[in-house]
C-alpha cells in the first residue's frame, strides 16, 4: 500500500517544507533592521524628528517580529506534537495500518507533555517522551519524519538506523518499530540507498540558502527605501 499524497485537510508540512515560512520571517526581520538603518539618512540631513520616528517603528517591526516568531513556533510546534498523538494512535490500535520504512535519526526535539508509542503496543506509554525527527527512505521519495517515543529509548546519536511504521495519510508522522532485531537494525544502517537517494537537509526543506539570503536582503532593501523615500518627501 502506497503512501496518500499530499490533500487539502492534511496537517501542514513542519519537516519537510518551510520554505515560505523561513523567506517570510526574514524579510520582515530584515525589514525592521532596514528601517532603522535607514534612520541615518534623516539624521544626515536634519530631520531628527523623522529620523527618531524611523528608528522607533524600525524598532516596533523587530520587535513584532520577535514576538510574532515565538508565538508562531509555538503554535506550530503544539500542533505539530497534536498531530504525532493522534496519528501514532491510530497505527498501534489498528485503525491505521501502518507502513513498514527504514529510517535514520537526524535530531530530537523535546515533547515533556506527550505520551510516547513503540509498535508492540497498542496504547499510549506514559511520558517523558521526545520527538524523534527521522529521515525515511519512503515510497515516493526519501522524507523527515516525526515519531513520539520515550525518552529512555537511547536514539540520542545523529543517523542512528531505525525501523518505522509510517502512517498512511499523515506524511510527516510515523511509530518507531521496536519488534526488529539487531541484525536488522545494522542492515538498515548498512543500506546502500542513504548514498544513491535524494535525502531532505535543512538547506533543501527551507528552499535553499540562496533564496533565503534573497528574501532577507530584500527585507533590508525595502526598509532602507521606504526611509529614503520619507526623507525625499520631507526635503
Amino acid at each position: 500500500m502506497g503512501l496518500a499524497p499530499w490533500r487539502v485537510g492534511q496537517s501542514p508540512a513542519v519537516l519537510n517544507d518551510l520554505s515560505r515560512q523561513t523567506r517570510t520571517m526574514l524579510f520582515f526581520q530584515m525589514l525592521g533592521s532596514g528601517l532603522m538603518f535607514g534612520a541615518l539618512f534623516a539624521i544626515l540631513d536634519e530631520h531628527l524628528r523623522l529620523a527618531l520616528a524611523l528608528a522607533v517603528t524600525g524598532l516596533v517591526v523587530t520587535l513584532g517580529w520577535a514576538i510574532g516568531v515565538t508565538v508562531w513556533n509555538r503554535r506550530v510546534d503544539r500542533a505539530f506534537k497534536t498531530m504525532l498523538v493522534r496519528a501514532a494512535e491510530e497505527v498501534v490500535t489498528g485503525k491505521v495500518a501502518g507502513i513498514p520504512a527504514v529510517g535514520r535519526v537526524h535530531r530530537r526535539r523535546i515533547a515533556r507533555r506527550e505520551p510516547a508509542f513503540l509498535a508492540d503496543t497498542s496504547s499510549a506509554l506514559p511520558g517523558p517522551s521526545v520527538v524523534l525527527v527521522v529521515t525515511a527512505l519512503a515510497e515516493g521519495g526519501a522524507r523527515r519524519v516525526g515519531a513520539l517515543v520515550p525518552a529512555l529509548v537511547g536514539l540520542e546519536a545523529r543517523k542512528a538506523p531505525v525501523a518505522l511504521l509510517l502512517h498512511p495519510h499523515e506524511r510527516e508522522a510515523a511509530v518507531l518499530d521496536n519488534r526488529v532485531t539487531l541484525e536488522q537494525v545494522a542492515a538498515i544502517g548498512d543500506d546502500p540507498r542513504w548514498d544513491t537517494e535524494w535525502l531532505p537537509t535543512d538547506r533543501t526543506v527551507v528552499g535553499g540558502y540562496l533564496p533565503v539570503v534573497g528574501f532577507a536582503v530584500l527585507g533590508l532593501v525595502v526598509g532602507v527605501g521606504l526611509d529614503l523615500a520619507l526623507v525625499r518627501l520631507a526635503t
